[in-house]
């Protein structure tokens, strides 16, 4: 798929050329860079989806529950096309909090098929837990477990 130039001569100038672009229609191709993400509570995530697709495809995030995520104050997307039929799709997510972690799909669908990636976003303490309003998960697990020390079973 690309530009290609034919050139035409005889010996006899001038030479012809034509340039002819050759395009291959195929569906969705999606790639995940990072499939499992974590990141602290308060802070920002990015979430990237790559994809390749002629005809451009129709793209969009999901949340595992099926919903369609729009872009807000809270979440924002973003197509970035790349060449002609490579695009990347990112999503940002702001301000993290607990509902936020979760399993994320990106979507791309055309006239010749669809696909999905997944990428799986999940919590990790944060220096002074940025906000300090949630305590991390693994803070509450730690918690809530009472002393794990090693006793000698000797009794001594």
């Amino acid at each position: 798929m690309g530009a290609y130039l034919c050139i035409a001569t005889n010996g006899i100038p001038p030479a012809v050329s034509k340039r002819i672009f050759l395009g291959i229609n195929f569906s969705p191709m999606i790639w995940i860079p990072n499939q499992l993400i974590g990141a602290p509570l308060g802070t920002d995530v990015a979430l990237d989806c790559n994809l390749e697709a002629h005809p451009t495809s129709v793209t969009y995030w999901m949340r595992e529950s099926g919903v369609i995520i729009i872009s807000n104050q809270k979440y924002v997307s973003v197509d970035i096309s790349q060449e002609n039929y490579k695009g990347q799709l990112r999503l940002t997510i702001r301000d993290l909090e607990p509902e936020d972690y979760g399993t994320y799909t990106c979507v791309a669908k055309n006239s010749l098929g669809e696909t999905e990636g997944t990428i799986c976003l999940y919590e990790i303490p944060g220096p002074g837990n940025a906000r300090g309003v949630f305590p991390a998960i693994s803070e509450k697990l730690r918690n809530d477990f009472s002393d794990n020390s090693i006793t000698d079973k000797s009794g001594t």
